[in-house]
Parts: C-alpha cells; structure tokens; sequence
C-alpha cells in the first residue's frame, strides 16, 4: 500500500513560481511537462521514500530531512521532505533549485515547524 504523500502549500507555491519561470523562457508545454513530471516524481515517494538520502541541512535539526533530486545536469531540483513512519505520511514541503545557496537552520527550521509537532 504505501505510505500517503501530503504536499505543503509552500511546496505548491515553490513549484507554482518554478512553473512560471520556466513557461517566461521557454513555453507552456515546457512547464507544464516539467510540473506533471516532478508531480510524478512526489508522487512516488510512497514507494519506500527511505531511499533517498537525508539532506545535508538537516544535521542540526531532530527530523530527518531527505531529498528527491528530480531533472538532470543544470535543471535539478531539490524536493525537501520527511517521513512520518507512525502515521505513513510523507510530507514535501519545499522545492528549490539545487544551484541555489543550501538552506540555513533558520529557514529550514521554519519550513519544518509542522513537520516535528
């Protein structure tokens, strides 16, 4: 069965603002292409999400953070998540670009206020 995949609205958002970026420079087709595609990615964290590794920001924190890498070469982004084995949720709640500067306690902390109860 697997586990049941939640996604944040922040994590919306951050894919919405992605979506848009990419159709200003290339075409509607190309985001849209790209959102179903990194959809079907989240998606599949169902299946045994534990297989990701556990992202480098989360050292300092008390939840394992992980991270689904999804696209290729210069087009890679970051899919933050954790899991909830108790309750067999997995929860995205950010999506940023992997060339962008890795994320500070702060605001990793403030992403994942919900995510630890």
């Amino acid at each position: 069965m697997g586990f049941r995949v939640e996604i944040a609205p922040q994590a919306y958002a951050d894919l919405d603002a992605i979506a848009d970026y990419i159709e200003e420079r290339g075409s509607f087709a190309s985001a849209e292409r790209w959102f179903n595609g990194i959809i079907d990615a989240v998606r599949g964290l169902k299946d045994q999400p534990s297989r990701f590794p556990v992202a480098q920001e989360s050292e300092d924190l008390r939840v394992e953070i992980r991270q689904l890498l999804y696209g290729k070469r210069n087009r890679r982004y970051k899919v933050y998540f954790a899991i909830d084995r108790e309750t067999e949720i997995v929860r995205v709640f950010h999506v940023r670009h992997w060339a962008f500067k890795p994320l500070d306690f702060g605001e990793l902390r403030e992403l994942t206020d919900d995510v630890d109860g």
